[in-house]
């Protein structure tokens, strides 16, 4: 899975031109599955601990793609200096944000975790910006200040449905590890080659959110007997399906697609995730969070499609 990319990144062209099937099936693979993840992790961890559950996902699926890599594509393994860049870009993407990410799943519903989740392109946007020292377009200078009344808008109506404000710092936490470690984490040493380095990002970020749970004594409320199999295919799905099937899909699409409508998934994936919960969870959507909805969608797109290509950063799923 993609856990730090830019589209200009891969750099690689299809040999063969793919079938619009293809591409169209590429295309909803991302938007279904990375959509649905917010529901699996809502569904993991109501028997699975917070660093437990994201920890364990990110090794299994960080360790069987780097040997995938390694053996079977004959890439190097990350040299010292590699393996500490990609490190600091797991500590974003995996210790602060999907951990962070888990542990709010616990006090709120998963569809609006997702909304808040799409406002982390125009972070990405505004970081990317100053790290680049360009300006932004007049399209996302529109698109932050409508993404930032929709997520003012978002912060208000959670907060009026559960009365509780750590979800919310936790929600601001992850948002803002993944958009240093999308932009700033850009300049940090790691593998040239993609999968590699992503391998390496979960591998180190997963073991030490595996760390994170020994040390606040996370794991030793995991009680194995009391997972239950719901539990259990949602961590499979999170990990299989999720990381080791979805991420292959995203770097074919990079090389054969065009890369702002690869990223059309940054907006596609909260409106899923929202419908995922309402139909399977029962989760209850407010006028206030559709009204957030009808704000920050828009925005994110305007942001999106409004960055020059070079720039663009893209935000992958939970």
């Amino acid at each position: 899975m993609p856990l730090s990319s830019d589209h200009a990144g891969p750099g690689r062209v299809s040999p063969v031109t793919p079938s619009r099937a293809a591409i169209a099936a590429a295309f909803g693979t991302l938007y279904f599955v990375w959509g649905s993840t917010y529901l699996a992790i809502r569904i993991a961890v109501a028997t699975v601990p917070p660093f437990t559950l994201s920890g364990a996902r990110f090794v299994a699926a960080g360790a069987a793609l780097l040997l995938w890599r390694h053996f079977r594509g004959g890439v190097s393994l990350p040299t010292r200096r590699e393996w500490l860049g990609a490190g600091g870009v797991g500590v974003c993407l995996v210790l602060l944000s999907n951990s962070s990410v888990v542990w709010a799943e616990r006090r709120l519903a998963s569809g609006v975790v997702a909304l808040f989740a799409a406002g982390t392109p125009l972070l990405i946007a505004t970081f990317n910006g100053h790290r680049t020292r360009t300006r932004l377009g007049r399209r996302r200078r529109i698109g932050l200040g409508l993404g930032t009344a929709g997520m003012v808008l978002l912060a208000s109506a959670t907060f009026a449905a559960v009365h509780e404000v750590p979800p919310l710092l936790l929600l601001a936490l992850a948002s803002s590890s993944w958009a240093v470690g999308s932009t700033f984490g850009r300049g940090w040493g790691q593998p040239s080659d993609l999968l590699m380095a992503s391998a390496a990002q979960m591998l180190v970020g997963g073991a030490l959110a595996l760390l994170a749970g020994i040390a606040t004594g996370d794991i030793a409320h995991l009680q194995a007997h009391a997972i239950g199999l719901p539990s259990a295919l949602a961590w499979l799905y999170l990990g299989l399906v999720g990381s080791l099937i979805a991420y292959p899909v995203f770097q074919w699409l990079l090389s054969v697609a065009d890369a702002t409508a690869v990223a059309s998934y940054t907006y596609v994936n909260p409106i899923v995730a929202l419908a995922f919960g309402v139909l399977f969870a029962h989760e209850v959507v407010t006028p206030r969070t559709l009204l957030a909805t009808a704000v920050l969608i828009p925005a994110v797109v305007l942001v999106v499609t409004g960055a020059p290509k070079p720039d663009l950063v893209v935000k992958e799923e939970v």
